[in-house]
């Protein structure tokens, strides 16, 4: 499973490896195997995503512009913390499960359903809009998964991931009404 990635990611030339990246090692939580490695796979993708996002909130937080540049620029830096803190709270779930969580550019985006914007500057508007498709993109995947887990007996995660679920929820309805408001720069625009 695991690619070589010539100059983006290296590998130690020295030191143990404790475990090979895509194997499932027992754990604490008791959690069948084939089981475990069904949720990790599943985590994997929200994990995945939940990092683009945050690369996403956080362009946005740095290029905001606008009449509501602050108040936008504010919940854009306060959400893009959340979804670190979601991102890293799937990351320690992997692990706990006895796998290990996509953390290299190319594992992150060989999984994530979550896309990424081009690195070119687009209005506020247009931005807030690709964040609302990200958002419910992860949420839809994130739903999905809290059945799948719970359907392999897996409580723990389910609960993590409804808790990432409110919250995920509340900043998308945030952008939703960020984006009602007809003040936000329109395309077209070159007001700064």
């Amino acid at each position: 499973m695991a690619k070589r990635q010539i100059g983006l990611v290296r590998e130690p030339d020295s030191g143990d490896r404790r475990q090979a990246w895509g194997t499932i090692e027992e754990t604490e939580l008791r959690i069948d195997p084939d089981d475990a490695e069904v949720i990790v796979d599943a985590l994997s993708v929200d994990h995945a995503g939940s990092f683009n996002l945050f690369y996403l909130l956080r362009k946005h937080y740095w290029t905001a512009a606008g009449a509501e540049h602050d108040e936008v620029a504010d919940f854009l830096e306060a959400a893009y913390k959340r979804v670190r803190r979601i991102n890293d709270g799937l990351a320690r779930r992997i692990v706990e499960l006895g796998g290990i969580p996509p953390n290299t550019p190319p594992t992150i985006q060989e999984r994530a359903e979550v896309r990424l914007e081009a690195e070119d500057l687009y209005d506020l508007r247009a931005s807030l809009e690709g964040d609302l498709e990200a958002y419910a993109t992860l949420v839809a995947s994130m739903r999905e998964h809290v059945r799948l887990v719970e359907g392999r007996g897996d409580d723990g995660t389910g609960e993590l991931l409804r808790t990432h679920l409110e919250a995920l929820e509340a900043d998308a309805h945030d952008v939703e009404q960020f984006l009602e408001d007809d003040t936000l720069v329109r395309a077209g625009t070159t007001e700064r």
